[in-house]
């Protein structure tokens, strides 16, 4: 009975809410809903009375209810997403990256956009970029940083230095791509970035010039600058001028050092009187000899001749004229690749004969050509006689020098260029060289004895030299050493027994050779060096006669030779002593030498 009364009120209460409710406008209703002073209880039955009513405007307040519900969830979802991004974003940018190429931008539509790259690998990926900003600013060819997984590129490297291969420019394709060619003979099509496209379209590249690349990622990026100066140039000799001078350090200087220094003297102040004789103004010479005769000592005092001659003449101090000597070496021109030696002595060519097209514009204002100088020492490792048992790259090398060495070709004929060649064993040259290389052959031998005293007088000069009793007043000490020491070694009836002994095939008398047959120049320096070794040694310890004694010389010598002679050889002979044409040795046989000297008997007794 009580549930019945109380089912009874409710029916009562929520007939008069009804009642209400169905007065109050739809306005009202959704902001008594809302309206936190409202009882809670009052607001759930206004709510239930909505949700069961059918009524037009009961489903506008339901409706607009769940609506304001979902746009207030829908702001706080989107805020929590947003703060959830940023943290993503943070923990990226402080993470690992990885460097890309960038290409371009790819929008689809409806969707976050994207950036093709390339990664140092070469292959391709499409990533998301988050920074509108970034979107803008990125440029095909950029390096771009991303994440460490690749999922979203982050930052745009600008202060990046790109390396690479250097490329040759032939022409450009299309808006995007241009044709190169890489390693002197292979074409390759190549993506074009936009710094290399604007300078493009600037007309600041011209076919030929040279573009830095990047073949594993298919990219050129920029254009090389034209290098200034003689920085190009790969042969070029970059030391010093050789303090060697011929009248000074030269021995006994051979005759051709004065022709090639008047020739370019000729050449320098009048050239006309040249070509009214049609004198080509192209030289060559090969130096041939044993090691040790001179030949390279030769070539450095002729190259500090060629710069005085020039500095005389353009009032320029020799230390600061331009380099003007070119280098040959074999290290520099053999390569492994196929074909590459011959481009390598191509370019050597080319660098001399571009050299010797540069002028040099005086303070004074005049203009002059400047000899040039080409030097190829030991020329035997690149002229060997072809067909003989040398590789076959070795005919293909020789078969360019001799196309590049023809002196009636125009190219060298009308450029004031100086060739000196160097070998020890003209013997194994190739005659077409010998031919082309040696307009004139010139032979460096073994020291006779005027060249020999000539040579010890330069290398004793400066020297301190002790000599107890000069044999007349107008004697110097120098000439007393170079005397004693002369004629200890070439005098007939000296105490020279002979060293060793050579027959030859076809011979049973053998042919004795002494100390004075072994004489070259080098023996000679390292002669006095160690004389000039022991002099010093005796003087710090505090010898009452210093200086360096004709004893002293005579000791070296006698040690130098020894030492020679020691290693001396039936096959090796031929470097050590001079020996006639065309004749074959069938025996060496070395001579007992006494253990000391006989001056040194004298100071024992």
């Amino acid at each position: 009975m009580l549930k019945n009364i109380q089912r009874r009120r409710f029916n009562e209460e929520e007939g008069q809410m009804t009642a209400a409710t169905a007065k109050k406008k739809p306005a009202d209703l959704a902001t008594t809903l809302v309206d936190p002073a409202v009882p809670l209880d009052q607001r759930r039955q206004l709510l239930v009375h909505v949700c069961m009513d059918p009524s037009p405007e009961s489903a506008g307040v339901l409706q607009n209810l769940l609506d304001s519900a979902a746009a207030a969830k829908g702001e706080d979802l989107y805020k929590k997403r947003c703060a959830e991004l940023d943290e993503k974003l943070r923990e990226m940018e402080s993470g690992w990256l990885r460097a890309a190429t960038f290409i371009r931008m790819i929008n689809p539509k409806g969707m976050v956009p994207r950036a093709k790259v390339q990664l140092q690998d070469g292959t391709e990926a499409f990533t998301v970029v988050p920074d509108p900003q970034l979107v803008k600013e990125l440029r095909c060819g950029d390096t771009a940083l991303l994440e460490a997984t690749g999922k979203a590129l982050l930052f745009r490297d600008e202060a990046d230095v790109v390396t690479g291969e250097e490329a040759r420019f032939e022409r450009r394709i299309d808006h995007n791509r241009v044709e190169v060619t890489l390693r002197d003979h292979e074409r390759f099509v190549f993506r074009l970035s936009d710094k290399l496209a604007a300078k493009l379209e600037a007309k600041e590249v011209e076919t030929g010039s040279t573009l830095l690349v990047c073949s594993r990622r298919g990219m050129a990026f920029d254009a090389i600058p034209a290098q200034d100066g003689h920085s190009h140039y790969r042969y070029l000799a970059r030391e010093p001028v050789p303090d060697v001078q011929i009248e000074r350090d030269i021995g006994d200087p051979m005759p051709f050092l004065e022709a090639l220094a008047d020739h370019v003297a000729a050449e320098m102040d009048n050239p006309a009187i040249g070509r009214k004789y049609k004198r080509r103004r192209s030289m060559m010479k090969l130096l041939t000899g044993v090691s040790g005769s001179g030949k390279t000592l030769s070539i450095q005092g002729f190259w500090r001749r060629m710069y005085e001659q020039m500095s005389e003449r353009t009032g320029v101090p020799i230390d600061s004229l331009p380099p003007r000597v070119l280098r040959l070496r074999m290290s520099e021109v053999l390569s492994k690749w196929l074909g590459e030696s011959d481009k390598q002595l191509d370019r050597f060519f080319d660098e001399v004969e571009q050299l010797a097209e540069e002028k040099f514009t005086a303070p004074d204002g005049t203009e002059w050509t400047l000899p040039v100088l080409a030097i190829g020492e030991e020329v035997d490792s690149l002229a060997r006689s072809r067909g003989s048992d040398t590789e076959a790259v070795y005919d293909r090398i020789q078969t360019t020098a001799l196309q590049r060495l023809d002196t009636t070709c125009q190219k060298l004929r009308d450029r004031l260029i100086i060739f000196l060649f160097t070998t020890n064993v003209p013997h194994l040259v190739d005659p077409a060289f010998l031919r082309r290389a040696g307009g004139t052959i010139e032979r460096f031998g073994r020291l006779a004895k005027r060249s020999f005293v000539a040579v010890l007088t330069k290398h004793l000069r400066d020297l301190p030299l002790y000599v107890p009793k000069l044999t007349s007043k107008s004697a110097t000490p120098l000439q007393e050493v170079v005397g004693e020491v002369t004629n200890w070694l070439y005098c007939p009836r000296g105490t020279d027994p002979g060293q060793a002994e050579v027959t030859f095939a076809g011979s049973t008398v053998p042919v004795t050779k002494y100390r004075r047959d072994f004489l070259t120049g080098a023996l000679v320096d390292r002669a006095v060096q160690q004389a000039a070794d022991e002099a010093c040694r005796a003087e710090r310890a505090g010898s009452k006669t210093p200086g360096v004694t004709a004893r002293m010389l005579i000791t070296a010598f006698d040690q130098q030779v020894r030492s020679i002679v020691e290693q001396l050889h039936l096959h090796n002979v031929g470097e050590y002593l001079t020996l006639p044409d065309g004749i074959r040795v069938a025996s060496v046989k070395k001579l007992e030498q006494p253990r000391i000297l006989p001056f040194e008997l004298e100071r024992a007794s």
